[in-house]
C-alpha cells in the first residue's frame, strides 16, 4: 500500500507555495504572489525584505501589513483547502514566518487544522524545492 503525500504549506508575506511529497520527493502545485489577489493592497506588494527576513513596509507601513497579512492567509488557507479536497493527501506541514504562521492559523478551519502534523515558524521561501525536505524535518 502506498503511503498518503504530505502537503506542504510554504508561505510568507509575498505569496506561498503549495507542494506534495512522498519518499524525500516533492513536486511543486501551486504557487501564487500576494499581488495576484484583487483584494491584496498593491501600494504593499512589493515591500522588499529586511534583514530579519520579514517585509520592510517603511514609514509606518506596519499597518498595512497587519491589514494584508490575514487577506493572504486566507487566500493561501483557501488554496490548502481545494488541494486537500483533491484526496490522496494523509498530512500537512506549514512552514512560514512566526507573523504568518499565526494568521494561518486564525484562517485555517478546524477540519484542516486537525491535519497539520508539524508547524515551522521559519520562512523557507526563498529556499529551493531540492533543498526544502533538509528544512522540514518533522519535530520529534
Amino acid at each position: 500500500m502506498k503511503a498518503a503525500d504530505t502537503l506542504y504549506c510554504i508561505a510568507d508575506e509575498r505569496g506561498f507555495r503549495l507542494l506534495r511529497g512522498n519518499a524525500g520527493k516533492l513536486e511543486p502545485i501551486h504557487a501564487a504572489g500576494a499581488d495576484e489577489f484583487a483584494d491584496w493592497s498593491h501600494a504593499v506588494s512589493d515591500p522588499g525584505r529586511n534583514r530579519s527576513g520579514g517585509i520592510n513596509f517603511g514609514n509606518g507601513g506596519g499597518d498595512a501589513a497587519e491589514i494584508e497579512r490575514p487577506r493572504l492567509a486566507k487566500h493561501i488557507v483557501a488554496a490548502l483547502e481545494e488541494e486537500w479536497k483533491k484526496g490522496g493527501a494523509g498530512r500537512i506541514v506549514i512552514a512560514a514566518g512566526p507573523k504568518m504562521l499565526g494568521a494561518l492559523r486564525k484562517a485555517m478551519p478546524k477540519h484542516l487544522m486537525q491535519e497539520i502534523t508539524a508547524e515551522f515558524d521559519k520562512d523557507l521561501s526563498d529556499v529551493s524545492e531540492h533543498e526544502l525536505l533538509d528544512h522540514l524535518v518533522e519535530k520529534g
